[in-house]
C-alpha cells in the first residue's frame, strides 16, 4: 500500500481531471493543473527526504505542500510571519534538505534566513513557469512508519517543538474522519487554517481525497467570512472558534445566513454552548461538530455532535470534548498516572495509531510525553478532564500554562522565558487576556522593576516570536502577586486586569 499523502490526489486527477482542486486567490485551478505541478515540482526536489514549505494561502504554497508529498519527503510549513531568529533556530534544528517559497516566502529570505537555509531553493511565486518541463509520473510510494510532516509547536524552554507524524496516523485519522463527515466530490471545503496548523491536514487532504475542492479563505477575510461562505456556496466549513465568536459579535450569524453549510466542524479552542447555537440558526442544514485534538495525536482524537446526546457538564457551558475516534482510547490519569475511573478530574491522556513518532530530535521530552502505561503508549495531553457516566470526556482546561490565542498553541512559559532574557528580570508573567466568549483573545505580560520601556520590550520580543505570541500590553507593577505556594499569582492578575478594565469601562 503506498500511503503517500500525494497518491489519493493523483487518482483523483487522473478519474476527473477537470474537477476543481483549488480555489485560491479569486482563481480555481482544477486537479490536472494541480498535479502537473505537484509532479514538476517534485522532480526538481530529487531525493530531499525533509522539505520546509515557506509560504502562506498561495497557489505556490499549496502545489509545495503536494509536490514535498509527491517526492516521498516530509513537508515542514513554516510561516513567513516568524522572526527571523525563530525561523533559523528551526532550520537548524531539522536540516531541511530543500526549501519551497511562494512569493510571500520569497519576499522574507533576508540575508540572515538565507545563510542558514539549504542549498536548494525551489521559486513556486508567480505562475510556476519556473519549474522544469519533466515530471514525475506518480508519487514515490511511501511507507505507514514514514514522516508525513513536521509541525513547529510553541516550548517551555523557548525552543519551538517539532512534533513528527507518521504517514500511518494520517491515514488513520483520514480514515476515522471520512465515515463521519462522508465528503463528496461536488463539496467545497474551507481552508482557514495556515499551513503550521495541523487542522489543515484535515482541510486539505480530506477534501482531496474524495475529489472535492478545497476553498482557501483569504486572509483579510478570515475573520469575517460571511460574504465568502454565501458567495461559494461553502458546504463543509472548518474554524476555530475565534472566528465565530467574531462573527457572532459583528451580527453575521442572521438565521439562515449559510444555507449551503452541511457540516460545520470546530476545533482549537472550546466551543461555547451559546455559539454553537447560534452558529446552528445561521447554518440550519448543517451538523455541527466540536472537534478535540492536540498535534501530537494527528488533527483531531476526540469528537461531539452539538445536540442532545453531547449535553454539558453540570455548570459548564461549554460543549464537551465527546468521545474518542475508532482506533483511539483516551483515558484520565491522576499526578501518578494511575487510572481514574468516571468523575474524578484528572490529565487526559490518549493511545492508538494516530499517535506522533514523538518530538524532532527530542528523545528525553518524548518519553515524558508518551510513557508506556500497561504496555501501551500513552500521550499525555497535559489538559484537565474527566469522563462522566455515559462515557464522555469533557474538558476542564490545562494543568500547565499553555493556552490557546485564536487557535494556536501558546505555551505562557515560552512568552517568559525570552521576556526574562530581553528585560534582565525574573520577575514576569504571562497571562492570556482578555477572555472573550470563552476564549482567548491575546496575551498581556508583566514585569516587577523593569526599566525598559513596554514598546521597547515588544520590539525585541516581535524579533524572536510569532505575532500572535507578543503581549499586546506589557505592564510593570511594583510588586508581582504570589499565591500560597510562593508562586506568582496569575489568576490574581487576570482579576487586576478584568478590574481594570471595568473602570475603564472596556474589556479589552
Amino acid at each position: 500500500m503506498n500511503f503517500s499523502l500525494a497518491q489519493p490526489f493523483h487518482e483523483q486527477a487522473g478519474a476527473h481531471p477537470d474537477r476543481v482542486a483549488l480555489h485560491v486567490a479569486s482563481a480555481p485551478y482544477s486537479y490536472s493543473e494541480l498535479a502537473d505541478w505537484a509532479s514538476r515540482a517534485a522532480l526538481a526536489l530529487g531525493s530531499a527526504k525533509k522539505v520546509g514549505v515557506f509560504g502562506s494561502r498561495t497557489l505556490g504554497a499549496y502545489v509545495g505542500v503536494l509536490g514535498a508529498c509527491w517526492c516521498g519527503a516530509a513537508y515542514v510549513p513554516l510561516n513567513p510571519k516568524l522572526p527571523d531568529e525563530r525561523l533559523a533556530r528551526i532550520f537548524k534544528m531539522v536540516g531541511l534538505d530543500a526549501l519551497i517559497v511562494d512569493e510571500i516566502g520569497l519576499a522574507r529570505l533576508t540575508p540572515d534566513v538565507r545563510a542558514v537555509a539549504p542549498r536548494l531553493i525551489l521559486d513556486l511565486s508567480g505562475r510556476l513557469d519556473s519549474l522544469p518541463a519533466a515530471r514525475l509520473p506518480a508519487p514515490v510510494e511511501r511507507k505507514s512508519d514514514d514522516l508525513a510532516y513536521i509541525l513547529f509547536t510553541s516550548g517551555t524552554t523557548g525552543v519551538p517543538k517539532g512534533v513528527m507524524i507518521a504517514l500511518g496516523s494520517v491515514a488513520q485519522f483520514l480514515g476515522a474522519m471520512c465515515p463521519r463527515f462522508r465528503p463528496v466530490p461536488s463539496d467545497r471545503v474551507s481552508q482557514t487554517s495556515e499551513l503550521t496548523f495541523d487542522v489543515s491536514v484535515f482541510e486539505m487532504f480530506g477534501a482531496w481525497g474524495a475529489g472535492a475542492s478545497v476553498y482557501v479563505i483569504p486572509a483579510n477575510q478570515l475573520m469575517a467570512p460571511a460574504r465568502f461562505i454565501a458567495d461559494h456556496r461553502l458546504t463543509i466549513w472548518s474554524a476555530v472558534p475565534s472566528i465565530a465568536a467574531f462573527m457572532r459579535r459583528m451580527k453575521m450569524l442572521k438565521p439562515g445566513a449559510f444555507p449551503s453549510l452541511r457540516y460545520s466542524v470546530f476545533a482549537g479552542e472550546a466551543l461555547p454552548i451559546a455559539l454553537a447555537e447560534a452558529w446552528q440558526t445561521a447554518a440550519p442544514f448543517s451538523v455541527v461538530e466540536n472537534l478535540y485534538g492536540p498535534t501530537e495525536a494527528t488533527v483531531y482524537c476526540l469528537g461531539a455532535t452539538v445536540g442532545p446526546d453531547f449535553p454539558p457538564a453540570s455548570g459548564r457551558d461549554t460543549v464537551p470534548s465527546g468521545l474518542p475516534l475508532p482506533g483511539l482510547e483516551a483515558a484520565i490519569l491522576d499526578e501518578l498516572l494511575a487510572f481514574l475511573p468516571p468523575g474524578r478530574e484528572g490529565q487526559l491522556a490518549i493511545a492508538g495509531g494516530q499517535l506522533a513518532k514523538g518530538y524532532y530530535e527530542e528523545p528525553d521530552l518524548t518519553r515524558r510525553c508518551f510513557p508506556t502505561i500497561g504496555g501501551k503508549t500513552w500521550y499525555l495531553t497535559g489538559d484537565l478532564a474527566f469522563q462522566d457516566e455515559r462515557g464522555i470526556f469533557h474538558h476542564r482546561g490545562r494543568i500547565d500554562h499553555q493556552v490557546k490565542v485564536l487557535g494556536q498553541r501558546v505555551e505562557l512559559e515560552e512568552v517568559e522565558a525570552h521576556l526574562r532574557g530581553i528585560s534582565g528580570s525574573e520577575n514576569v508573567a504571562a497571562v492570556a487576556w482578555p477572555i472573550q466568549d470563552g476564549m482567548a483573545a491575546g496575551i498581556v505580560a508583566f514585569t516587577s522593576g523593569v526599566a525598559i520601556p513596554s514598546a521597547q520590550l515588544q520590539e525585541a520580543l516581535r524579533r524572536v516570536l510569532p505575532a500572535y505570541m507578543v503581549p499586546r500590553r506589557i505592564i510593570d507593577l511594583d510588586f508581582l502577586p504570589l499565591g500560597s505556594s510562593g508562586k506568582i499569582d496569575r489568576r490574581a492578575l487576570a482579576r487586576y486586569l478584568d478590574d481594570a478594565a471595568i473602570g475603564h469601562g472596556s474589556a479589552a
